[in-house]
């Protein structure tokens, strides 16, 4: 199987079945065998450079389509999307960006499509890239032009950030992310990588973190050995550490709400401690399963799973018993791009304000369940006003005040009023937004 052979059914699954890029491009990966790693590394720039600019794709090829983009057959339309992208963005000669690309239409048992799709193909190498209007006079519509965001989502960086800090996080978002890991033996893993002839460093802010390039996990976990390690961004480490870095080796017991695959709740009971608990809810009974199983073969006896709805009472909690609550909620991910740019083509408007009202119910259910003056962390791996300081202000003003952040946390991750916030083009870490609240 060639590259663009893999990229074109891994684009395909991801256009007509839902799936996530990573997980499909990874099990494609692993079932096309002994692939050439020049051949992997185009597949993999294919898939995810091909999402990162769909819309700017899109655009681009709108005006040699005699209908809708939408309306072009799924298969033609990830054809025509690979060609376009090889064309503008890889700079592949012409002739072969079309070919492939008609190939690709071809094997898809779509033989009227291809010529559909030599024609598209051609008459977009004549013309073109268009250029973006000038951020200057119309900044929403650059950013979205320029780096391939939905409209709705450029006017709510550029609203929230400013235009030039709109771009540059836009900018961010269309680069990969490196792998990164945690660890609690990290100095260890660190040092078994480097042996291991592995580019590996220590993450800028969290204790806990590596940040490996150009090697797999399978190739770390060879060069770890018996070293335990989880794949965890840097800024998903540093909500942690905001959530509950004042109870460091100190045991303690801390909620963890939404808590599934885990990452937050396994960090959150390495840094308590022995002694420490962390009870971990999860609203799916599949997944609190995975999460009793992997907690469980890691050795933290201190989780403990409970499978309940986390925006209602949970039976068996009693309230003020926790020194600290997390809740890690369900978000647009709009902080995640880099790593699911699929996201720009799901996500729609209406999502923030619908996702909002949840986050705020699960807030609201957990944080009675906070000792008085505990902390109770909001988190959301995505950016935006609406889930992130809007919804903080209004959690301000109906019973829950601000508590000031965990003693000598970065400051260059705070806002002004003490509020956690990572952006990839600022700190290199995906997008996070945290507050620490209290009941009153």
């Amino acid at each position: 199987m060639t590259a663009r052979e893999l990229a074109f059914g891994v684009l395909r699954r991801v256009e007509e079945g839902g799936a996530y890029a990573s997980r499909a491009l990874d099990a494609a990966l692993a079932s096309a065998g002994a692939l050439d790693p020049r051949e992997a590394g185009l597949a993999t720039e294919l898939t995810y450079g091909t999402l990162r600019r769909a819309l700017s794709l899109d655009a681009a090829l709108a005006p040699h389509l005699s209908r809708p983009i939408e309306r072009v057959d799924p298969a033609a339309r990830v054809a025509l999307r690979l060609g376009a992208y090889e064309l503008l963005f890889l700079g592949t000669a012409p002739h072969a960006a079309v070919s492939e690309a008609v190939k690709l239409a071809r094997s898809a048992d779509h033989g009227r499509a291809a010529g559909f799709v030599n024609a598209v193909l051609r008459a977009l190498s004549r013309a073109g890239r268009p250029a973006p209007p000038p951020l200057e006079t119309d900044p929403v519509g650059h950013v979205a032009a320029a780096e391939g965001l939905p409209l709705w989502l450029a006017e709510e960086w550029v609203a929230w950030l400013g235009p030039a800090e709109a771009l540059a996080l836009a900018e961010a978002m269309n680069r990969g992310a490196p792998l990164c890991l945690r660890a609690p033996r990290c100095d260890e893993l660190l040092a078994r990588a480097r042996a291991a002839g592995i580019a590996a460093e220590p993450t800028p802010r969290s204790p806990h973190g590596v940040l490996v390039r150009g090697a797999s996990v399978a190739a770390v976990a060879r060069a770890a050995g018996d070293l335990r390690f989880q794949v965890q961004d840097e800024a998903a480490q540093l909500v942690s550490l905001f959530a509950a870095g004042h109870l460091a080796g100190r045991g303690g017991r801390v909620l963890d709400a939404c808590a599934a695959p885990g990452g937050k709740a396994f960090h959150l009971a390495e840094l308590l401690g022995p002694g420490g608990e962390v009870v971990a809810v999860e609203l799916h009974p599949r997944k609190a399963d995975e999460l009793r199983r992997e907690a469980e073969r890691r050795g933290l006896a201190g989780v403990r799973v409970i499978c309940a709805d986390a925006s209602r009472p949970v039976p068996g909690l009693e309230p003020g018993s926790f020194d600290a609550v997390l809740v890690d909620a369900p978000c647009a991910g709009l902080g995640t791009l880099r790593r699911h740019p699929e996201l720009k083509l799901r996500r729609i408007a209406a999502d923030l304000p619908r996702l909002a009202a949840v986050q705020r119910a699960v807030v609201e259910a957990m944080a009675p369940l906070a000792r008085p003056g505990a902390p109770v962390t909001y988190a959301v791996c995505s950016l935006s006003r609406a889930e992130g300081p809007g919804l903080v202000e209004a959690l301000a003003a109906s019973g829950l005040s601000r508590l000031p952040p965990p003693p000598g946390f970065p400051a260059d991750l705070l806002t002004p009023v003490g509020d956690l916030l990572t952006l990839p083009h600022r700190h290199g870490c995906d997008g996070f937004y945290a507050a620490r609240l209290a009941r009153r």
